[in-house]
């Protein structure tokens, strides 16, 4: 059967970073690239590739480590032509280089595989036939690529910026690259006993890598579980949001309904008994009147909970102050804190028991600034306090609030000292325009 053409076989290794860096691309589209990065990464991986070619020439016929050494400079420079074209760490440009190499170890097996055959043979034995052949099964390949992991790749640097990710990548293309130099490495001699210790690795590289995708497979089963109780919350919180604004209605035409009644009372009752009467009223009613009608419904909704466990809440806040939130988003928000508040502070002596809620205004840029009598200690999570709440939603309570925050490219801070758990927060009015 016809090989390949000479040239061809004489600058493989240069042809292979090429290859390995287009290998890259269907992963790291979504990256952002940094100035000039054409014309940089053009420079550097030609020099490169004249490096390797030079470098394969003098070490590539010798023992089989050095080869691998070969291997490792091939690496070094894909890490490098990444960091040229994408504004990435050293531990994503890890990453990549391995799912690079990967890619392009895929595409010449496959590749290799379409050579046996007679008519491919006879094709890649010219210089446009395996040209083709490369531009067809390495560009399928990617392309493939690009839409199996799309989802995953097109999230950004986050989903390979991982130090762990990394060092097991690179562990696994060198296992790989040496048990196929094992007899070389090894001294064993090129016979079928080789060969099959090549597939017992193998294949108990393959068993591990099975039990990575399980494991890998119930973490995102778990993750899933989350993101249902998550809605499900949501869900219950917007139900209940619909539910406050009718019933603050309601509690707003009785609270004006027994004011009339009482000073029809007048001369029946004391002043005295009036009065206190009237400031038993007024005071669920008090702390609801900010102008911003959201915020006074579950105000609202909140005083009257607050009255029967012996609760003294207070707000400061204008109508324009969190005007730019979303409605669902301001109740969300603050229901949460206040009902987080109200867990911990409940838990107190009667006397003891406050909760204290500031809001102001700079420019585009909102401050929340919350506090509330505690216990304590706190437990925190990943800094976050953990909910003490329905176990079947457990924790995610502050999860949403931090979720809100960053919609509004805001900044969330908990600190708990003295018995006082204080939550500061930022919103901003601009990151609203731009979503």
């Amino acid at each position: 059967m016809p090989g390949l053409p000479a040239w061809y076989l004489d600058h493989w290794q240069a042809l292979l970073l090429m290859q390995a860096f287009c290998g890259v691309l269907p992963f790291a589209w979504a990256l952002d690239r940094r100035r000039h990065y054409i014309s940089r990464t053009f420079v550097f991986l030609t020099v490169g590739a004249a490096f390797i070619d030079f470098l394969s020439s003098r070490i590539w016929t010798v023992h089989p480590l050095l080869q691998l050494g070969g291997i490792a400079v091939l690496y070094i420079i894909l890490i490098g032509a990444i960091f040229i074209c994408f504004d990435v760490s050293l531990w994503s440009a890890m990453f990549l280089s391995s799912s690079g190499y990967i890619l392009q170890n895929i595409a010449s097996c496959l590749k290799a595989l379409l050579h046996h055959s007679e008519y491919f043979g006879k094709l890649m034995a010219s210089t446009p036939g395996v040209l083709f052949m490369d531009l067809v099964i390495y560009g399928g390949v990617g392309l493939a690529a690009f839409f199996i992991f799309r989802s995953y790749t097109e999230k950004g640097e986050g989903q390979f910026n991982n130090r762990l990710k990394a060092v097991f990548s690179v562990i696994v293309l060198f296992v790989c690259a040496g048990i196929i130099r094992m007899e070389g490495i090894l001294g064993l001699p090129d016979s079928a006993s080789t060969y099959g210790m090549k597939d017992r690795v193998y294949q108990i590289l393959c068993s591990c890598f099975i039990l990575a995708l399980q494991y890998g497979i119930l973490e995102r089963a778990d993750m899933s579980r989350q993101m249902d109780a998550m809605r499900e919350l949501i869900h219950q919180q917007r139900v209940q949001f619909e539910t406050s604004k009718q019933n603050a209605q309601l509690v707003n035409e009785k609270y004006h309904d027994l004011k009339k009644m009482l000073n029809d009372f007048r001369g029946r009752l004391s002043n005295e008994q009036i009065d206190a009467l009237q400031q038993r009223i007024g005071g669920m009613t008090a702390v609801a009147r900010t102008g911003n009608e959201i915020l006074d419904v579950l105000l609202m909704e909140k005083a009257v909970l607050c009255t029967q466990k012996e609760i003294q809440i207070t707000c400061y806040a204008s109508e324009s102050d969190l005007d730019f939130v979303e409605d669902i988003d301001l109740y969300f928000l603050m229901n949460n804190l206040l009902t987080n508040a109200m867990e911990a502070t409940e838990k107190l002596p009667v006397g003891e028991r406050f909760i204290t809620i500031n809001v102001s205004r700079s420019g585009d840029m909102a401050l929340v600034h919350m506090e509330n009598s505690c216990e304590g200690p706190v437990e925190m999570e990943n800094g976050l306090p953990k909910s003490q709440g329905d176990p079947r939603y457990h924790g995610f309570g502050m999860k949403s609030v931090a979720r809100l925050v960053d919609k509004y490219d805001g900044s969330l801070a908990v600190k708990y000292m003295d018995r006082v758990f204080c939550v500061d927060m930022t919103l901003f009015q601009a990151a609203k325009a731009a979503s």
